[in-house]
């Protein structure tokens, strides 16, 4: 039992310092670098969308689409549960 726990140990401690030391560093670039990082993720979209109009206004001139989809799913998967449990109630009544 002592091997066990020595193991999960060593794993945790293993895998958690690396890690922590990582998500330390990362804080601080971010930290230090976050206006360049959003300056240059700005004159990214602003170059690659339709008429440089950047994907903020790409993203909101398309919401109302993506709710109309995602809408859509959920209407055809209740549709879709719903003729599954009166398919299944109606085997349960034929026996």
């Amino acid at each position: 039992m002592r091997k066990v726990q020595f193991v999960a140990v060593f794993w945790t401690l293993f895998l958690a310092i690396p890690l922590t030391a990582l998500a330390l560093s990362m804080a601080a670039y971010l930290t230090e670098h976050l206006g360049e990082i959003l300056v240059s993720i700005q004159t990214f979209s602003l170059a690659s969308s339709a008429g440089g109009r950047g994907w903020i206004m790409e993203f909101a001139a398309r919401w109302p689409e993506l709710v109309g989809m995602v809408i859509g799913q959920l209407v055809i998967m209740a549709i879709l549960l719903f003729t599954w449990r009166s398919n299944k109630s109606e085997e349960h009544t034929n026996i």
